[in-house]
């Protein structure tokens, strides 16, 4: 009998003992004041992520100087508070700024860590076209909105901008819109 009497005992403690299950959060969220901020955050971590999985080519093509990668976001219940419900993302020249920040040394990691760990800071200068100027939390990088005509005039000095090799500054224009 007082092997069964320590059986359920036994039994009777493990019942009384629950595991504690710990998740992790799954999803980083993006918090700013503004929703184009938080829209800012999650396109760049979308946009590095998205490029860890693409191979880095030898040599660019002439295509990558036209390419972009663009993304509708429907997003009904999560993160409501920070992100608008529907929005899109389009990155210009996704190859091409990912061989920049490589040549300037600038690690992709760090980049995203720079632009999304804290939302990016405004400022209170204003470009003549009506531009909003911001800086990520640790000031290592300025972020502007532009123009659809600034894209164009974009893409019309992107290549040659390229081309220059160590002569140019280690001045990166990020183009998300």
């Amino acid at each position: 009998m007082a092997s069964a009497s320590s059986i359920a005992a036994s039994i009777a403690s493990k019942t009384k003992t629950k595991k504690k299950h710990f998740v992790a959060q799954k999803v980083k969220l993006f918090r700013a004041s503004d929703p184009l901020l938080s829209v800012l955050m999650w396109g760049v971590n979308h946009s590095i992520n998205e490029l860890s999985h693409v191979q880095i080519p030898i040599m660019l093509m002439p295509d990558d100087f036209k390419a972009y990668s663009k993304i509708k976001v429907d997003n009904h219940l999560f993160n409501k508070e920070n992100m608008p419900s529907h929005f899109k993302f389009k990155e210009y020249c996704p190859l091409v700024f990912r061989n920049l920040r490589e040549r300037f040394g600038i690690d992709d990691q760090d980049f995203l860590n720079s632009l999304t760990r804290s939302a990016p800071l405004n400022s209170e200068a204003q470009g003549r076209s009506g531009a909003r100027f911001h800086t990520s939390y640790d000031k290592r990088y300025v972020i502007k909105t532009i123009s659809s005509e600034d894209v164009a005039e974009m893409h019309n000095i992107l290549k040659k901008y390229h081309q220059v090799k160590s002569a140019c500054l280690p001045v990166i224009y990020m183009q998300f819109c």
